[in-house]
């Protein structure tokens, strides 16, 4: 009896497929009219069949090649088909078309059997469309339900078949196909849902991945789980059915377990450093290439400074900006532009243009060294006031009398900034500043030597890289190379340095501002090597500066209110800025081995009297200070008890 009625379903089966057969060629005619009007768009199609390859991931490295950011329009790493193991080929030719080696692009068979499936549950629970049906819609048409698409996709295949061998339309349709989260392909899957490569994937996970392709939104393990584990053995049954694994196989992957990697949102690294990259791309790049094209950008950041340099700006609690850069090439070593991306993208590292208060004061100080003036050049500090009524003051609101300008700079005395500018001239001191690479506006008077012209972080860091690097400064550079997917450099960028101060005013000046770490208001960004730095702090609080260097790395810390309200008494740059400099700094160093800034031949080091800066008396405290040779001084100090 059994027998009888399967015998009597395959002649039913078979007469349904004849019938099928025969209503595809009586309506030929009829679908050759109606094929009509789509005939020119089709012929539009066809003409990008070549343009096989989907869109990909672009990929950004750091320094050492570390993975650090993307850009994409869909996440997708493309593998080759020699890089799919066969059995996750497999397992999708037996989930979705177990024809596909024999059917010419649409299976007949194939949706007989689906039609057949769908009335026996009395619900949907297969499709009828081949691989290469689902391949021609995801990649050239529409999601819309319609006839016009549907007949679309059917001719579309049968295109695809004839043009491409069956691995090559295999191939595209393992990159192309969309398995829920944002990600596309099999390769980028098996990282979202493992966090394996493809090769290493269990045969349970493989069929996982396979039955989540059906409806992501459904299938999706971290989803439903439950749901999940039904398309596992629905997929393991049709490669068991298929002969694609043994019985043993199946029974051992249905009770595999599955350890999934966990959906947790990817807050990226740099995203204000991504944000500055995809500026300088698009100088070259149009955006499909950027964000389709699969480069592969390698860049100059170091994700372990850029990571300390985070920490630190978000656990000060304070909004503001931390930039580090390699003073001998330019190259940016760290950027973050604000204390939280998510709140606000605005770069303060860039784009914020606040006052730089006594960080300005080196380009006065540097001015004055090639016009005269030594370390040990004495000023008066006293009150000061002009004709339109401005009375300059000191931030300790005092005032010491006569001072050496080494003793000024440690103690960033803003009369005797003033009364340098005076002398120096406020046109060289904006042509030194200029040299040295700030483009911002500057204020013709001498509220210049307060710092009240707004400038950029990365202005101000990049011109410190002079005093670093024995006078030459480097134009900041973030990309090194980009690369096709195929590995051919598309882009590249080489160092550009030029000289700014000559190398003894620079050795003198880094030599001065290591002073004001050692002595004066910078103590608090020691890092137990040779460093130099200066501190600024803007009118009632509202900016707070720090920017220092070693002769291997500058970096710089502003730090202030987006609305510039005051960061609060006594918040100075000497107090809260330049301890996120030296967190920074020693971790970036850290392997690094400290060695001093390289003295020139030019310049001289004598030991002077700390308070009048003349040779010293028995009696004097001393310090040693740099000189251009033929500049030191030659008189005996008599002041010192």
């Amino acid at each position: 009896m059994a027998e009888t009625m399967r015998r009597g379903n395959r002649k039913n089966t078979r007469f349904l497929a004849l019938a099928f057969i025969a209503g595809l060629l009586a309506g030929g005619v009829l679908l050759g009219g109606m094929l009509l009007p789509f005939s020119e768009d089709l012929k539009t199609i066809s003409t990008r069949l070549e343009d096989f390859t989907p869109s990909l991931t672009t990929r950004v490295y750091d320094i050492r090649g570390r993975l650090i950011g993307e850009f994409f329009t869909e996440r997708r790493e493309y593998a080759r088909l020699e890089e799919i193991p066969p059995l996750l080929q497999k397992a999708f030719i037996a989930s979705e078309d177990q024809n596909f080696f024999r059917h010419p692009g649409v299976d007949p068979f194939g949706i007989l059997r689906a039609l057949w499936q769908n009335l026996l549950n009395l619900r949907v629970v297969e499709g009828g469309s081949t691989i290469t049906q689902q391949l021609s819609r995801s990649r050239f048409l529409d999601n819309r339900r319609s006839i016009e698409r549907k007949i679309k996709e059917f001719l579309l295949a049968l295109l695809l078949e004839r043009r491409y061998t069956k691995e090559e339309i295999l191939e595209a349709y393992l990159n192309q196909i969309y398995l829920g989260h944002g990600v596309y392909g099999v390769k980028a899957a098996a990282r979202l849902y493992f966090g394996k490569d493809l090769t290493d994937l269990t045969l349970a996970e493989m069929a996982m991945l396979v039955g989540v392709a059906r409806s992501p939104s459904y299938f999706s393990p971290y989803i439903d789980f439950s749901a999940a584990q039904k398309q596992k053995r629905r997929v393991l049954r049709r490669m068991l059915e298929c002969g694609f694994i043994t019985q043993e196989e199946f029974e051992q992957a249905l009770s595999a377990p599955i350890v999934l990697s966990g959906l947790e949102k990817r807050a990226s690294l740099c995203p204000y450093f991504l944000d500055y990259l995809l500026k300088e791309l698009r100088t070259t790049f149009e955006d499909w290439q950027i964000f389709s094209g699969g480069l592969k950008i390698y860049t100059t950041l170091d994700a372990d400074i850029q990571r300390v340099a985070n920490e630190a700006l978000k656990e000060s609690g304070y909004q503001g900006a931390i930039l580090c850069i390699d003073p001998t090439n330019g190259y940016i070593k760290a950027m973050v532009g604000g204390r939280s991306y998510e709140e606000s993208k605005f770069n303060r590292a860039t784009q914020a243009y606040r006052q730089p208060g006594s960080t300005f004061k080196p380009f006065i100080y540097a001015a004055a060294l090639d016009s005269g003036f030594t370390p040990s050049s004495v000023l008066v500090d006293e009150p000061l006031e002009f004709p339109n009524g401005w009375k300059p003051q000191n931030y300790e609101r005092i005032f010491r009398g006569p001072m050496t300008l080494r003793e000024a700079l440690e103690k960033s005395v803003n009369i005797i900034g003033i009364k340098l500018l005076q002398e120096v001239g406020i046109d060289k001191v904006i042509q030194y500043a200029r040299k040295m690479g700030i483009r911002s506006n500057l204020r013709r008077d001498l509220s210049l030597a307060l710092g009240t012209s707004e400038l950029t972080l990365l202005e101000l860091t990049t011109a410190y890289s002079a005093f670093a690097n024995g006078g030459m400064v480097p134009e900041p550079l973030a990309i090194l190379r980009v690369e096709d997917t195929a590995g051919h450099v598309l882009y590249e960028k080489t160092p550009v340095v030029r000289r700014a101060l000559s190398p003894d005013t620079a050795y003198i000046m880094a030599r001065l501002l290591q002073g004001v770490i050692e002595r004066g208001t910078g103590r608090r960004a020691a890092i137990g090597r040779p460093v130099a730095g200066k501190t600024g702090t803007t009118e009632d609080f509202i900016d707070a500066w720090f920017v220092g260097f070693t002769p291997d790395l500058v970096c710089g810390v502003f730090l202030g209110n987006d609305d510039r309200k005051p960061l609060g008494p006594q918040k100075t740059g000497g107090i809260i800025a330049a301890p996120l400099f030296a967190r920074v700094m020693k971790e970036a160093l850290k392997v690094t081995p400290p060695h001093d800034f390289s003295r020139p031949e030019g310049v001289v080091e004598v030991a002077v009297c700390l308070k009048t800066g003349l040779l010293p008396s028995p009696s004097c405290k001393t310090v040693v200070l740099p000189f251009k040779r033929g500049t030191a001084p030659q008189t005996v100090c008599t002041s010192c008890p």
